[in-house]
């Protein structure tokens, strides 16, 4: 299974064993993604079906302690006084909890497994100004200098507001994929682009070099939109 229905949950048959073997199928796929040390969208995919889950939790618990309750006696050892629930769950809620409670830890230490080797991977990462950084940093252009190819591939970014999670981002688009040489330098780059696309120019220009050959679109790229937000010192 590549991908989780955002309504996995109630889609198909309500069954315990059922969303089980959904739920394990899913999470297996994702760890053989992982072991190509492909990430995105598979993180951001699990960050929402974990946060999902979490809330479906809370409300529910929210919900049952808005009802009345019975006093049932006063521990007068504990000087507390004792209730009893005046409503108790259906078979659905049971069903539900028993799903929330085996798919939360999963979604979590899967998650937690992504986030650290996203970590390990970013130390691998450096990121080198192109010539002189002008003051306007909010956007500009990225080279991935592919080392094993002699290639690069030109991004232009731009520093955007906010996505869902209320964090700051950063927009890349795909401009060009060039082969580097001895007459074809990084600067030399730049100073093409810049004649090229008038309307930066002097745009920032950043080198992203990699210690390994990780996946452009599902790792390089995804890490290094972060690792630049804390460059620029928005993170």
């Amino acid at each position: 299974m590549t991908q989780l229905d955002h309504n996995w949950l109630t889609q198909g048959i309500f069954d315990f064993e059922y969303k089980k073997y959904v739920l394990l199928a899913y999470l297996q796929h994702i760890e053989g993604q992982f072991t190509k040390d492909k990430y995105f969208p598979h993180l951001n995919e699990l960050r929402l079906h974990f946060d999902t889950c979490v809330g479906l939790q809370k409300n529910k618990q929210a919900i049952a302690k808005s009802f009345p309750k019975n006093l049932k006696r006063i521990n007068l050892k504990a000087v507390k006084l004792e209730y009893e629930e005046t409503i108790s769950d259906t078979p659905y809620l049971t069903e539900l909890n028993g799903i929330l409670d085996f798919a939360i830890p999963l979604f979590s230490g899967t998650l937690d497994k992504g986030a650290s080797r996203i970590s390990e991977i970013g130390e691998h990462i450096t990121i080198s100004p192109v010539g002189i950084v002008p003051l306007r940093t909010e956007e500009g252009y990225l080279f991935f200098l592919h080392s094993y190819e002699k290639m690069v591939s030109i991004f232009q970014y731009q520093l955007a507001l906010y996505n869902e999670y209320k964090e700051r981002y950063l927009r890349t688009v795909f401009v060009d994929r060039v082969r580097i040489g001895m007459g074809t330098s990084v600067s030399q780059l730049k100073v093409d682009l810049t004649r090229k696309y008038k309307v930066m120019p002097n745009p920032a220009t950043y080198v992203v070099e990699s210690r390994y050959d990780y996946p452009l679109q599902e790792t390089l790229l995804p890490i290094t939109q972060k690792l630049m937000l804390r460059y620029l010192n928005v993170a």
